[in-house]
């Protein structure tokens, strides 16, 4: 990996990173800026985003839990459902084609960027819980989707619990922790089919972890909106480019 473009990569991560530690959502802006503005193959970049949250999700956890918004019955839950389908979802993504990826890819941030401009909803600060049929539901389908397009498990997960209902912090906290059961499995699919570039990888889990550890205080210290708003337009800017690429290839 070139300076200049290690250098970008870095702080990408670190931006991401706050991101993802403020909003619960960013991550999924790591394969577009890897594809868009790097050129690097959409699906070494699913692979390298993957294992980048492995160590990074693990500080955001520790972070969240420090602060008691992790809620351990319905993380385990999640967790558990999310280990088989993200094995599917790496199998399907070696076996996609990349411009049905990065189409999938495209779709996902248009609707998380839409959902994330609408006005959040107004939920109860006391727990939510659950029941486990749904919880297993919700961790099968994330850990699918989310292995196969890049995209961290918050970003598809967050705005489910959220219309359930779950107090916003928890489900930031939901959303971390299912990350890491995602990217393991993942991960060790695309090991084996040569995808991963440990560099790069390593340069995202570190700056990503770095971001995190920023953007951890900002979400328990200041309101939403306007980070959801900025991180909005932002994910639907990138879904648009995303899409109009694949479109001129397609020409």
């Amino acid at each position: 990996m070139h300076l200049v473009p290690g250098i970008w990569i870095a702080a990408a991560g670190v931006v991401l990173g706050v991101a993802i530690g403020a909003t619960g959502i960013g991550g999924v802006l790591l394969v577009p800026i890897l594809t868009l503005a790097l050129g690097i193959d959409v699906k070494r970049a699913i692979a390298a985003a993957l294992l980048s949250y492995v160590p990074s999700c693990l500080v955001a956890v520790a972070l969240y839990a420090r602060r008691g918004s992790i809620p351990w019955r319905e993380a385990s839950l999640l967790c558990l459902a999310a280990l088989p389908t993200a094995w599917l979802g790496a199998r399907a993504t070696n076996l996609a084609p990349a411009g049905v990826l990065e189409v999938a890819i495209g779709v996902l941030l248009l609707l998380g960027g839409v959902y994330a401009l609408c006005p959040p909803r107004r939920v109860p600060l006391e727990r939510v819980s659950l029941k486990p049929a749904m919880l297993l539901g919700l961790g099968g389908g994330t850990g699918f989707v989310s292995a196969m397009t890049g995209a961290g498990g918050a970003f598809v997960l967050l705005p489910l619990l959220l219309l359930l209902d779950v107090p916003v912090l928890a489900a930031i906290g939901l959303g971390q922790a299912i990350a890491i059961p995602i990217a393991g499995p993942a991960s060790l699919v695309n090991l084996a089919a040569g995808l991963v570039d440990l560099w790069l990888a390593a340069v995202l889990g570190i700056t990503l972890a770095l971001g995190i550890a920023v953007g951890t205080p900002i979400a328990h210290a200041l309101p939403q909106r306007l980070l959801r708003r900025l991180l909005g337009t932002v994910v639907v800017l990138a879904g648009i480019a995303m899409l109009l690429r694949t479109a001129v290839r397609l020409l």
